[in-house]
């Protein structure tokens, strides 16, 4: 499969940024049960991330928060 479009250097910076944060979670799993293997804290965090929108429709105050991160970031994007 081939790109029509060019990746922006932005795009895959924050795409690392989001692969680190990923192993964070997959480390802190495994904080919480140390008898995961590697392979089972990540599919652990594969649920976690496909159960978030769930756990932002029961929270409205997360959504909140969400929100106010974007305008937050757009705000900056604006004033650079």
């Amino acid at each position: 499969m081939t790109r029509k479009h060019k990746v922006s250097a932005k795009a895959v910076d924050t795409r690392i940024l989001a692969i680190y944060a990923l192993d964070q979670l997959i480390d802190y799993i495994r904080t919480i049960d140390p008898d995961l293997k590697p392979d089972e804290a990540t599919f652990l965090a594969a649920i976690t991330l496909h159960s978030l929108p769930e756990l932002f429709r029961e929270n409205a105050s997360l959504v909140d928060r969400f929100r106010e991160a974007g305008a937050e970031i757009k705000c900056k994007r604006r004033n650079i």
